[in-house]
């Protein structure tokens, strides 16, 4: 059985993520932050870990951008899960019952709406979304005032936990997308099955790299893919800490890793930058409505 790790607690996001990507027939491990999960990978204590990597609404989640360039990891898949945000509860409440919200600090950033339209509802941020609604079972369950304590999550949580639903869909963006990476060992050779769009003409490619301080302009750094017709789908970059304004730069490009015309930018690429780095090639995701 696969053995994957991801951050948060059963019936998350990244969970229903893995078993659109794998199947159920993973064993899901449970871990409190990022970090955790990453090292569960390169410490081999996982065989795959699944992160978020951008959302529609929130945008990047850059911890992870700085986590792929720390370890030793390989991109071998994505997914897209539509986010639908659920006010879920006790069977007894109702929306007019609640007094306190909690979810994950990025779920509390893309229902803001919501919440300025319910200000007698405090948000209180927890770790993980699914793990709220399994939170607020186990710890209000006996209280006369439970009907006060909602969470915001999936539906997939509030069947899991058996919790109720006493608010659907809450989220701002009725497009609101999370997209997801699973990654794998950057030394495993193993093939996984995952699910994907199945067609030859929809690979990716993920690029990180580095411009030196006698290097060309970022323009110069892409200039070579727009040559060879390759698409850049995204850009992203982040702080070189202990650098005098540097920049690690990741990119995304719809590419055929065996193809002659990205061995040929990618070549003109590594003349131009300090460094560089494949973070992986996979499929296009599917998208899946949760």
């Amino acid at each position: 059985m696969t053995k994957v790790s991801i951050q948060g607690d059963k019936a998350s996001f990244s969970h229903i993520a893995v078993e659109n990507l794998l199947g159920d027939n993973c064993e899901i491990v449970s871990r409190p932050n990022f970090n955790e999960v990453f090292k569960d990978l390169v410490d081999k204590r996982s065989d795959l870990v699944l992160i978020p990597i951008e959302n529609s609404t929130y945008g990047s989640i850059v911890q992870n951008y700085d986590l792929l360039t720390q370890y030793s990891v390989y991109i071998i898949g994505e997914i897209y899960l539509k986010i639908n945000f659920h006010v879920i509860g006790f069977d007894e409440a109702s929306l007019a019952d609640v007094k306190y919200l909690y979810s994950h600090k990025v779920a509390l950033g893309q229902i803001q709406g919501f919440l300025r339209s319910h200000s007698e509802i405090q948000p209180i941020e927890y770790e993980d979304t699914a793990g709220a609604v399994n939170m607020i079972k186990t710890k209000y369950s006996n209280l006369k005032t439970r009907q006060q304590y909602a969470a915001a999550a999936s539906e997939y949580a509030a069947n899991f936990y058996g919790m109720k639903i006493l608010e659907r869909n809450i989220q701002e963006n009725r497009y609101n997308y999370t997209r997801f990476f699973l990654l794998k060992n950057s030394n495993d050779t193993n093939k996984y099955n995952i699910s994907t769009e199945d067609t030859e003409t929809s690979k990716k490619v993920s690029l990180e790299f580095r411009l030196g301080e006698e290097s060309g302009s970022l323009y110069e750094c892409l200039e070579p893919f727009a040559k060879k017709n390759i698409p850049l789908i995204k850009i992203e970059s982040r702080p070189i800490i202990n650098t005098h304004w540097q920049f690690t730069y990741y990119i995304d490009l719809q590419a055929d890793i065996k193809s002659n015309e990205f061995n040929k930018a990618f070549n003109d690429l590594k003349r131009i930058v300090s460094h560089v780095r494949i973070l992986g090639d996979y499929a296009n995701g599917v998208y899946i409505d949760t």
